[in-house]
């Protein structure tokens, strides 16, 4: 006998917040979002049913204000680099730049076969990540932009193309100097030993 499995829909999400105590509200039809204090500061938890899918999202991850002047889209390069590296540690839930710039923590579920306990799985791992990570993160970020701010003990990188003779804009020499093959490609390749 096949059981048939009915799809959750925001009414079933918005059961299992409230059944956490998280006090979901309503923001349209198809968006809740939940305000919840914890060892980290205030976590903002937006869960979206957006048809096939299901986006849960801690947004912003970390606080705006606290950042200045990075986060909007503006971060230092080693920053970024840092946060790929943590999503290779991460299972299910992964850090994004959403559409303003600023980082946030993400789970997407497919609906077609979404189970209770995948979202409270996502839901638990969106909470105890965002507490493990949120003051590291801030941290790492706030250490790359200092680095940013320093300056280097490196000399300037050297251009990829030597400049230009004033007299010449059109004639640039050539940054390797190229000579004739010096090794016959179809000779036979020696014995292995």
């Amino acid at each position: 006998m096949s059981v048939e499995m009915v799809p959750l829909g925001v009414e079933d999400i918005k059961v299992i917040l409230d059944e956490r105590a998280w006090s979901p509200r309503l923001l349209d039809a198809h968006t809740l979002r939940c305000t919840l204090d914890s060892e980290a500061g205030e976590i903002r938890l937006v869960v979206r049913h957006a048809g096939p899918w299901l986006y849960l999202a801690v947004l912003p991850f970390l606080d705006p204000v606290e950042l200045k002047p990075w986060g909007a889209g503006k971060f230092p390069p080693r920053f970024l680099g840092r946060i790929l590296a943590v999503n290779y540690n991460l299972t299910l839930v992964k850090f994004a730049l959403d559409d303003d710039g600023d980082l946030t923590l993400r789970a997407e579920l497919p609906t077609e076969s979404l189970q209770r306990d995948e979202v409270e799985i996502a839901l638990d791992l969106l909470v105890g990540v965002t507490q493990q990570y949120r003051i590291p993160v801030r941290d790492a970020l706030l250490d790359a932009g200092r680095a940013t701010e320093r300056s280097s003990l490196l000399p300037p990188a050297p251009a990829s193309h030597p400049p230009l003779p004033a007299d010449d804009a059109m004639d640039p020499e050539l940054a390797i100097e190229l000579h004739e093959v010096t090794v016959d490609l179809a000779s036979e390749r020696p014995p292995k030993t």
